[in-house]
């Protein structure tokens, strides 16, 4: 590093004297030393030995040509170690969900919508919608819990919708209005889609909104909305995960770049699988609300919002109380929670 340094403090005075650096020669060896594991990931470390080679020019001072110690540093080695991405450990949450993201993302594309419009009328007529069935979430389990659009949102797919039980939805809590239980969205229409096509309308009856600073306990930062009807076992409320949970058990590999699949949905109508080139802009304004989700072999588990948080046992009190509210029994609308623990941590 230090030889680094003299070399470019050279070149910039040689610069000023208008003595420029000629050519850059460079080679460069690679050997393995062999596998690691940092769990979950396991690497492979290499050795990198590169020389660099700066041609003197000639037009360059007579001392600086023939000063032995100077012309000594332009040739220089490095040499440094590189950990690459080699696998997963196996039973891992992250080996199981890598595994199957490969197998079923080939020729797939992000598109979750063939089409998704707002006819004449609307919204006293029902949106158009079809799914994508080439989409990277087609076929998974909780797929239908993704609402297309509603009536409290601003530009179509903003601040979407996303069923956690049969009669209960969730989005963003800021710009939602106070913190507190109110009914301030009541009568607006919200609609899913089956997987064949048929859009399905509910309304909101009450919501409750979260957000800011707790005195018992972190912040939180949604919106559980309560339907008028349960929506039709057609339509698959999410199942759920605690994302301290999530943390623990599917943190993002460190250190070093290895793939970490994480779905999310945007409101143009795509999903970004944070795995490139399988992504796209999901952080737009608007965009708050949306779904975070693991891909668990065959099914979409929620664990978060865009910019906002995700379950708790005080989002399921939540829930039990807008199911008072209206004279529901709240035990037929508990959060379907997956259990991480039985994978290893990381």
């Amino acid at each position: 590093m230090r030889k680094r340094i003299i070399a470019l403090l050279l070149a910039g005075c040689c610069a000023g004297q208008n003595a420029r650096a000629g050519s850059q020669v460079a080679s460069e060896t690679t050997l393995s030393l062999g596998l690691v594991t940092n769990p979950p990931v396991v690497w492979e470390v290499w050795r990198v030995t590169r020389v660099m080679t700066n041609t003197l020019s000639t037009n360059r001072p007579p001392h600086f040509t023939t000063n032995a110690p100077v012309r000594r540093l332009f040739p220089s080695e490095y040499v440094y170690t590189n950990q690459v991405f080699h696998s997963f450990l196996p039973d891992s949450l992250p080996q199981l969900i890598w595994t199957n993201f490969i197998a079923h993302t080939n020729d797939r594309d992000l598109r979750i919508w063939s089409e998704r419009s707002q006819p004449v009328g609307w919204p006293a007529a029902a949106p158009v919608v079809s799914w994508n069935t080439n989409s990277v979430i087609w076929g998974m389990k909780g797929l239908t819990a993704l609402s297309p659009s509603w009536v409290g949102q601003g530009g179509i797919g903003q601040v979407p919708l996303t069923a956690l039980t049969r009669r209960h939805a969730y989005t963003r809590g800021h710009g939602m209005g106070p913190d507190g239980f109110n009914q301030a969205t009541a009568g607006l229409q919200a609609w899913f889609v089956t997987t064949n096509n048929v859009v399905v309308e509910a309304r909101i009856k009450r919501m409750v909104v979260r957000v800011g600073v707790r005195t018992n306990g972190p912040p939180r930062d949604y919106t559980i909305m309560l339907f008028d009807r349960d929506l039709p076992a057609t339509i698959e409320a999410m199942s759920v995960a605690l994302p301290e949970d999530v943390q623990k058990i599917y943190a993002p590999p460190a250190p070093g770049i290895a793939p970490h699949p994480i779905f999310q949905t945007e409101q143009g109508g795509f999903v970004s699988t944070s795995v490139a080139p399988l992504t796209v802009n999901t952080w737009k304004g608007g965009d708050s609300g949306s779904p975070n989700m693991i891909p668990l072999p065959g099914e979409l588990v929620f664990f978060g919002g865009r910019s906002t948080s995700g379950p708790s046992r005080a989002m399921q009190e939540d829930i039990d109380e807008l199911c008072r509210l209206e004279g529901l029994n709240p035990a037929k609308y508990q959060l379907h929670w997956v259990d991480l623990g039985k994978f290893p941590p990381k």
